[in-house]
């Protein structure tokens, strides 16, 4: 039993093993090239995985796609830190480092350049909106604790903090020191009902 048991879980850590390959493959063809450069044949070819393998795992390129994506998103869930204040700005780092690392670009590529609309939407589905409902479930409980007024639009918000994080990229290439809380503090007198600064997490250390 013990040893059929060792067994599976060994097939099993193979298995993860394997997708961690494809999913890696994956998403560094779309930071270096794009959605479009993204198919079964280029992921076997840089992953090492045979075809066959990626076919038992995923129909076509799209849903491959997908699953990468989803993986990725999946490893950023938010875990609420002593603010309200600290979690935004966590965010809009994570976004950052995903810009920075060149996946975000290959990504807004995809969505912007991209002549299969299909392809576009699967990128927003899985990678642009997931991030953004993140953004809305932070504001949506801040509202609900009294942190920022009632009748704000998340998503607008959302889609500003997000968006900024895109043009700080666009026009610097870089993120320096700050770049996110100047952000954040410009915005904070439209998101609450006073015109109190930002509240900050406990100062440590």
């Amino acid at each position: 039993m013990e040893e059929a048991q060792s067994s599976q879980d060994g097939r099993q850590r193979r298995g993860v093993a394997v997708d961690r390959r494809i999913y890696d493959a994956a998403l560094a063809i779309l930071r270096e090239h794009g959605a479009a450069a993204v198919t079964i044949e280029s992921v076997a070819a840089r992953s090492g995985v045979a075809r066959t393998t990626i076919y038992r795992r995923h129909k076509d390129r799209d849903e491959l796609l997908g699953a990468a994506l989803n993986d990725m998103v999946i490893g950023r869930v938010l875990t609420p830190g002593a603010s309200l204040r600290e979690d935004l700005i966590a965010i809009m780092h994570g976004m950052a480092s995903t810009v920075d690392e060149g996946l975000g670009v290959g990504v807004i590529a995809g969505v912007v350049l991209d002549d299969d609309p299909d392809r576009a939407e699967l990128i927003r589905a899985k990678y642009v909106r997931p991030r953004r409902e993140m953004v809305c479930e932070r504001l949506r409980q801040a509202i609900r604790d009294g942190e920022l007024r009632k009748g704000l639009d998340v998503e607008a918000v959302a889609e500003l903090l997000l968006g900024g994080t895109v043009a700080r990229f666009v026009v610097h290439g870089d993120f320096n020191d700050g770049w996110a809380e100047r952000l954040l503090d410009t915005l904070w007198p439209a998101l609450t009902s006073t015109t109190s600064s930002p509240r900050r997490g406990p100062a440590t250390g």
